[in-house]
């Protein structure tokens, strides 16, 4: 591991408040060195000098206190919040994408009762059965196409991920086809194109052969067995649970490479399943991990609330009674979310986390920061509804278009998306600025709820919550020591 200290200013006389020192479980005590990012056992007789320098004092802890202020481990870090973002970023983001996602219909074969298309959810367009056209789908590739020949194209990286989205995306194989022939037949200077779907699996055995053929990555929604799995309806309220299984277990017997290569699933709680239940399901039955997500709990409709949140059920919570049992918490392995907990720590509060080689060589601590973690306007994926509407990605609402895609013609401004976000930045600083997670924060914009018709943020980290949450995972670290050599192990740099 690569450790790298950067020498700050001496620190003047500081009250014991000033300092993040953290008790574990066991009752030892760690610094959490904010500027430097850097974690440190504090022995008792250590602890007891702090607040109290003395330069005359000559003991091996006072001389120990003075080394940790003289290389800045004791310094707070001074994070810059900044609202500004241009067009210019966003044309270079839209030349880098490498990522698109296609609505290729609003319709659906089931009705599931919790969908965030259904009837909880106030936040979307009307879903009226229409499907995506090749016309549109293709003026957006072919947009996108110029950019990659352009100047701002700059990444390394030649894998483009083509996504198909419903709905149920299957209702619409014809135009998953006509798009995959078209991009096939381009010249794109060596991209080479993966293709990706999330499907309700309804329809899988009439068109496993293609989808094998060109080798998706498979995402199947399943909420585990036939209980777990019954708010999965039809239009008439017929169970899809037998139909499903059936389809993938025949699509594991007659691909089985492809099935353990490319195939995964997901499964959302609710209150007719569980973190235990689900995951020995699926690992007992087709011999797969699977990932399971909390409902959506924004876009709910008022007169729906009460029946939303009965449905309800909290992810953490979960995967904690799941895991006092030692069989499941077996087959969750690093999955389960002390540890989970942990590799976030190593990764967001540690100096020594480089995200690729570049970073290694050609390191600086930066301390600006977007508010927020959103993803910057078409930094990771570009999204394209059958309403010809066009976002950053498909999980926000509906009600933030970024551009629209309208009779062959794409209407998307960069710098008119870029006063957007520098806009919503500015809203959501207001919350950000005394909150102790601003370079480790999770919360996307779009899910933060309004107040006067401005941004605020419901999970704001005082100091007494990260205090928590590093006693938490040192604890952890404690009594789990072997972890840290597993979780190095599977953290690799790209």
């Amino acid at each position: 591991m690569v450790i790298t200290l950067k020498v700050l200013n001496i620190f003047n006389k500081m009250d014991m408040e000033d300092y993040l020192i953290t008790t574990a479980k066991s009752g030892n005590k760690y610094l959490y060195a904010d500027a430097a990012k850097y974690n440190s056992y504090i022995p008792n007789a250590f602890y007891e000098t702090f607040g109290k320098e003395d330069s005359n004092d000559k003991s091996y802890y006072q001389q120990k206190l003075c080394f940790f202020k003289n290389h800045g481990l004791l310094e707070k870090e001074n994070i810059r919040l900044t609202s500004k973002f241009t067009g210019e970023q966003v044309r270079k983001n839209l030349a880098n994408l490498r990522q698109l996602l296609i609505e290729v219909t609003d319709g659906c074969n089931l009705k599931c009762k919790y969908c965030g298309y259904g009837e909880f959810y106030s936040n979307h367009d009307e879903r009226r059965g229409v499907n995506q056209t090749f016309e549109n789908v293709k003026v957006i590739i072919d947009y996108l196409y110029d950019l990659w020949k352009s100047e701002y194209n700059i990444t390394s990286n030649n894998v483009f991920t083509i996504g198909f989205y419903g709905g149920e995306p299957l209702l619409n194989m014809r135009l998953i086809k006509e798009v995959i022939l078209y991009v096939e037949g381009l010249d794109t200077n060596g991209i080479e194109f993966v293709y990706y779907m999330t499907t309700n699996g309804m329809l899988l055995d009439r068109y496993a052969d293609f989808i094998v053929q060109k080798q998706f990555q498979l995402l199947i929604s399943l909420d585990g067995d036939e209980y777990g799995d019954s708010y999965r309806v039809d239009h008439h309220g017929n169970e899809s649970f037998s139909k499903v299984l059936a389809n993938i277990k025949k699509l594991k017997y007659e691909y089985p490479d492809y099935y353990d290569k490319h195939v995964s699933f997901n499964a959302v709680l609710h209150d007719r399943n569980s973190v235990a239940r689900t995951v020995k399901f699926v690992h007992d039955t087709l011999d797969k991990p699977i990932r399971l997500s909390e409902l959506n709990p924004l876009g709910i409709a008022k007169e729906k609330l009460e029946e939303f949140h009965k449905m309800f059920k909290l992810r953490r919570e979960s995967y904690q009674v799941a895991c006092e049992d030692e069989e499941i918490k077996k087959i969750i392995g690093d999955e389960d979310d002390e540890t989970a907990a942990f590799r976030s720590m190593l990764l967001q509060y540690s100096g020594n986390h480089f995200m690729n080689y570049s970073n290694l060589f050609d390191y600086s601590i930066e301390n600006e920061y977007h508010p927020t973690s959103t993803c910057r306007p078409f930094e990771r994926k570009i999204f394209l509804t059958v309403n010809g509407k066009i976002f950053p990605c498909e999980k926000i609402g509906e009600d933030y278009p970024l551009g629209k895609l309208e009779n062959g013609i794409i209407h998307l401004d960069c710098d008119k998306v870029a006063e957007l976000y520098s806009r919503k930045y500015e809203e959501a600083m207001v919350s950000c600025k005394n909150c102790y997670s601003k370079r480790t924060c999770g919360q996307c914009m779009y899910f933060m709820p309004t107040n006067n018709g401005h941004l605020y943020c419901q999970n704001i980290m005082d100091l007494k919550y990260r205090q928590g949450l590093l006693s938490s995972c040192y604890s952890f670290a404690e009594t789990n020591p072997q972890q840290y050599d597993v979780l190095l192990s599977t953290i690799k740099l790209s």
